[in-house]
């Protein structure tokens, strides 16, 4: 990311975390506002120790578990078996026997099962396996091996209850996130922001994270960072904003999807899902929105962008009278 530098000076409890502790810690927030146990699906390569530290830490303050983490390992990741009697509730568990994950293939009794997986009916083998990883760190994790179709993958969960049909069915799910992004950045243009600043330091695209930092640690004068700062904020606002529009569409979707299939205003030659995407939602409320607002012109939107529209006619008049 690089961006340490800037957290740093606003302040930021974040400003040491990596990513993945970032996400730890934001999402124990939100699941002790939910007051419920909450799941938190990473992309593949995510568990590391400092994650699995922070876990704990998390768990320690709130003195109850509230998150477990579902995410993707390694097959060269060195595993240890837990010798009988070493957890008995003080310091870690003491490792015994070590091997590599993929030689678990070779050793463990696989069952085969047809998991409905990606939208689809899917023949999946799985065998799943409680063992210690990390260094110095020993902590238990069930290992779940999948094999769908002769391909290889081993999912890993921290809560050691769960069985290894749920596992594999909520790392599936992740997959959608793909498509979120996918929309997020080609129908919302969610990245397209183009706020900067002249006192910037000078950035390569190839540079590395590391390298960034160093450039903005060399930033020392108020205004330079007051100036990068503002900047920063302006990009992260309109990403969060894109991301609140796309939610309020979906819950659009969800609640109006009769309304919205029924509408004439947009022809679609196949329809691949009941519930209409995230586009055709918008396209519909665009073409519906003068209707809308001699309907219903008490609403809250519709004040606001009044105002805003008078407040833009009367500052382009004053720009007129100016030049005249």
């Amino acid at each position: 990311m690089g961006i340490k530098p800037i957290l740093e000076w606003q302040g930021s409890e974040y400003a040491n975390d990596s990513i993945v502790t970032r996400m730890i810690r934001e999402a124990y927030k939100t699941a002790i506002q939910l007051k419920e146990q909450s799941y938190l699906v990473l992309d593949r390569y995510f568990m590391t120790g400092p994650a699995l530290e922070t876990l704990y830490e998390e768990a320690s303050c709130v003195q109850i578990k509230l998150v477990d983490v579902i995410t993707r390992a390694k097959m060269s990741y060195t595993v240890y078996e837990k010798q009988p009697g070493s957890d008995n509730g003080v310091g870690r568990a003491k490792p015994g026997k070590s091997c590599h994950l993929y030689e678990l293939f070779k050793t463990q009794k696989f069952t085969t099962k047809e998991l409905e997986l990606y939208g689809e009916k899917k023949k999946v083998k799985y065998a799943c396996v409680d063992m210690l990883w990390g260094k110095d760190l020993y902590q238990e994790l069930r290992f779940v091996l999948v094999d769908i179709d002769g391909s290889y993958s081993i999912i890993v969960s921290t809560n050691l209850k769960l069985d290894p049909e749920t596992i594999i069915k909520l790392y599936s799910i992740r997959f959608k996130i793909e498509t979120c992004f996918r929309m997020f950045k080609n129908s919302f243009d969610g990245f397209g922001y183009h706020f900067w600043s002249s006192r910037m330091p000078i950035l390569d695209r190839y540079d590395s994270a590391k390298e960034t930092e160093a450039k903005l640690a060399m930033i020392t004068d108020p205004e330079d960072r007051e100036s990068i700062i503002s900047a920063y904020k302006a990009s992260e606002t309109f990403a969060n904003l894109n991301c609140l529009a796309m939610g309020l569409l979906q819950l659009s979707a969800l609640t109006f999807t009769d309304e919205i299939n029924a509408s004439p205003i947009r022809w679609l030659r196949t329809y691949t899902n009941t519930v209409p995407s995230e586009e055709s939602t918008a396209y519909a409320l665009y073409e519906s929105f003068c209707r809308m607002s001699q309907m219903w012109p008490q609403l809250g939107i519709f004040n606001i962008i009044d105002t805003k529209r008078s407040a833009i006619k009367k500052q382009k008049s004053n720009d007129f009278e100016n030049v005249a």
